[in-house]
């Protein structure tokens, strides 16, 4: 399997559709090239079959990367066992975390 990533830009809004497998063989395929103008990042998970550490990492660099320039990152689509795996590895909190120390 591959991943596959969708991105469109609708305003200031960049959405983001991840597909397939994000893991240590396909995470170099996951890269989000953030324009100037965005203020807000929606990461659509709902085409996801599955996610390792790697593909987690990737996600918390986006996030940190958004948090640097002061845009805000959602997630959409995320299945009940990427969910747990978010909270359980601390992706939601970093997340927060990072969002308010960017205000």
């Amino acid at each position: 399997m591959s991943l596959v990533m969708k991105e469109e830009i609708n305003g200031s809004i960049l959405n983001v559709q991840v597909i397939g497998l994000m893991d240590y063989s396909t995470v170099d395929n996951f890269m989000v090239e953030i324009p100037d103008n965005i203020t807000k990042i929606v990461i659509d998970f709902s085409g996801l079959d599955f996610i390792d550490s790697t593909g987690i990492g990737s996600i918390l660099s986006i996030i940190h990367a958004a948090a640097d320039r002061g845009i805000v990152v959602t997630f959409e689509g995320l299945n009940k066992e990427t969910d747990e795996l978010f909270e359980l590895v601390g992706v939601y909190i970093i997340k927060e975390a990072l969002l308010r120390g960017g205000q």
